[in-house]
């Protein structure tokens, strides 16, 4: 019973977080892609599940990583904005922020998934 009554609660999460969001990616919310393109195409950043940008080369310069920072500090302000205005957790935001991430994001950018591991558009 307990199971069933968690699972409507987050089912209730999740349709309000969709709906929310939808609108929101339509606008700004991830307006701040583009400046992440050419460093995403040579390897040097790369997308986690969480929604988060990442640098992948040990040797990247400090504009890259002032970049990511930068994208990073933007995004989970857009999460959090978004967990206070559908009572969801910021982390499934960032999930949900990630998948549409992927989607949008160009041939050969890599994403890193929950388990650790790298993979390549």
């Amino acid at each position: 019973m307990q199971i069933k009554s968690s699972l409507k609660t987050f089912g209730r999460y999740a349709l309000a977080l969709c709906a929310a969001l939808s609108i929101a990616l339509g606008s700004t919310a991830l307006a701040e892609e583009r400046p992440l393109d050419a460093p995403r195409a040579q390897g040097l950043i790369g997308e986690r599940f969480d929604g988060y940008a990442v640098v992948r080369d040990a040797k990247a310069s400090a504009a890259i990583r002032s970049l990511v920072e930068s994208t990073n500090t933007a995004r989970r302000a857009v999460y959090e904005k978004q967990a206070q205005a559908t009572s969801a957790p910021a982390t499934e935001v960032g999930k949900v922020y990630a998948a549409e991430i992927l989607q949008k994001a160009p041939a050969g950018t890599w994403f890193q998934g929950a388990d650790g591991r790298w993979t390549q558009k």
